[in-house]
């Protein structure tokens, strides 16, 4: 068995947005998020469901399992009418659908509460839940899902609870198979069973050594002698905790045989607002750290446990020599160094910097200050694009920052070889940039200097613009004059690399690509797959270049 670790966003949506969770996941590097259900959820749209997926993948994460938060499927336990029943239904197709549309291959459920004055009324409760569950094991299996999981309480009002009726419970559903989604337990690790006495019955780790065979994913919580409250694992919350989450490990590393799954995530559950935190709970990601922290120690170390970080780079097949570098300007510039680190994990060739004076383009995106910031989050190669009155000035700067790669522009340069040869001689590598309506007949004198060519196919300054309309022909006639001049160097285009554009581009000679906000940073896709179709779309136009040549 392989032991991984993530977080049931439960409740960290009441005071934090996913974005700050997503981006707190990544530089803790847990990629599996349990969704907690909210209230909304079971009116929202479907797109806003397929764009916090790819919001999600953006920042490694992957949701791979839901869960409801609240009481959304209690009306199986009502006896008031058949309107409950029907809710609790309505509530459970439709988080089954969400699901789906997340990528998740399990949906967990608490499945209600008896009211405690009509405690009679549990069997019948009981029954209707796992009546519906059956039919729902359908539908789940039809769209894919793998896991229906149930999560035993602490209290009998809220079944199963005892061992008895775990086993119950399991014994009344399908046992999954082709179009049916298997039925299992969510163990929470902080559950256990005191009688109204205040004796413990079953302490947390007799009811998850009796659920083993059922169990296919865990709650990782703390709590008190009585299971009264829930806790993360801070060390304030350890000193009065009794959860000791190594030896629930080495249980279910020894017990492996019986569980039926291989990999087994373990879901970080905090406590919420019922512990009297406000919504402004500046605590919140102090004790997530610290709660990441224990159990990277104690729940994944061990011979069977596995790292929770992702491969990286990851790898997109693709025998594409064309270079894709994502624009900076293009990035969350609140957070840059997390864009960096993702950018990295992508697998792309450079980082794309434009600097601007807000003279030779009116605009001033980022300073020389946040570059040398960046640089050692970073083993890539920075490709400075130099968009300023007094590129000479940059020059030494940038070599002491670290950048490797430096363009100029000849329109701004009265004494252009003599700025090209500095670039050289501060050991970067020079390229000459030229705006859409400036002709090529500089590189008849300059080529000697050159490493590369820039070809602006916007005029410059900001992004999301649209391509000139002489665009492609410039890039052709830079690739002819250079062929003639028996000149090997790469060009790089600047300008709405788009992935409808971007075969042509290469079909007509392009070789480095500044992908911005209408393809790598676009927000219909996550950048993952967005880097995926940009390297198809440069290997469509590298076929038609071949095909030319």
């Amino acid at each position: 068995m392989q032991l991984h670790l993530g977080i049931k966003s439960d409740p960290v949506e009441y005071r934090y947005s996913y974005e700050w969770l997503f981006r707190l996941m990544e530089q803790e590097q847990i990629t599996h998020l349990q969704l907690g259900t909210f209230f909304e959820l079971y009116q929202l749209p479907d797109a806003w469901f397929t764009d916090l997926r790819r919001k999600a993948a953006d920042h490694g994460v992957t949701i791979t399992s839901m869960f409801t938060a609240h009481r959304e499927l209690g009306g199986f336990f009502r006896d008031d009418g058949p309107g409950f029943e029907a809710v609790a239904r309505k509530n459970f197709e439709r988080l089954i659908d969400v699901a789906s549309l997340l990528g998740a291959q399990s949906v967990g459920s608490n499945p209600g509460a008896v009211l405690r004055d009509r405690m009679g009324t549990k069997a019948q409760g009981t029954a209707t839940y796992l009546r519906n569950f059956r039919e729902l094991q359908r539908r789940a299996g039809d769209l894919g899902i793998e896991w229906l999981t149930i999560e035993p309480m602490s209290c009998l009002a809220e079944p199963p609870t005892l061992p008895e009726e775990m086993a119950a419970y399991m014994q009344a559903v399908l046992p999954g198979g082709a179009g049916v989604a298997r039925a299992g337990y969510c163990m929470d690790i902080s559950h256990g069973y005191a009688n109204a006495a205040k004796e413990v019955i079953h302490d947390p780790l007799a009811l998850l050594r009796s659920a083993l065979a059922y169990t296919s994913e865990i709650h990782l919580k703390n709590t008190d002698a009585l299971f009264n409250s829930t806790f993360g694992f801070g060390p304030a919350e350890l000193a009065k905790g009794i959860i000791d989450v190594a030896v629930v490990r080495d249980l279910l590393l020894a017990e492996a045989g019986k569980i039926p799954v291989e990999q087994m995530i373990g879901y970080l559950e905090i406590g919420g607002p019922k512990l009297g935190r406000d919504y402004s709970d500046g605590d919140l990601e102090r004790n997530l750290r610290e709660s990441f922290a224990h159990l990277k120690e104690h729940w994944l170390t061990s011979p069977g446990a596995t790292s929770p970080v992702a491969d990286r780079p990851i790898e997109i097949k693709s025998v594409s020599k064309i270079w894709i570098e994502p624009s900076i300007m293009c990035a969350d510039a609140g957070y840059l160094a997390d864009e960096v680190r993702r950018l990295e994990v992508l697998g792309v060739h450079a980082l794309h910097i434009d600097i601007m004076d807000a003279h030779f383009v009116p605009n001033l995106p980022l300073g020389l200050g946040m570059i040398e910031q960046i640089r050692p989050l970073t083993a890539l190669p920075f490709d400075a694009h130099l968009m300023v009155e007094d590129p000479a000035f940059f020059i030494p700067l940038l070599a002491k920052i670290g950048v490797q790669y430096v363009s100029v522009h000849i329109e701004t340069m009265p004494h252009a070889d003599r700025v090209l040869a500095m670039i050289r001689d501060h050991g970067m590598q020079a390229g000459l940039a030229f705006n859409p309506a400036t002709p090529l007949d500089a590189l008849d004198y300059l080529y000697p200097r050159l490493d590369f060519v820039l070809i602006m196919t916007v005029n410059p300054g900001f992004a999301g613009q649209a391509l000139v309309p002489t665009a492609l022909k410039k890039i052709a006639d830079c690739r002819a004059r250079l062929d003639a001049l028996g000149v090997t160097i790469p060009i790089q285009v600047d300008g709405n690399v788009s992935f409808d554009n971007i075969p042509a581009m290469v079909a007509a000679g392009g070789d480095w690509l500044i992908a911005g906000t209408s393809s790598l940073f676009s927000t219909q896709a996550s950048r993952k797959d967005n880097m995926a179709r940009a390297l198809k779309a440069a290997d469509a136009g590298l076929a038609q270049r071949q095909q030319v040549v």
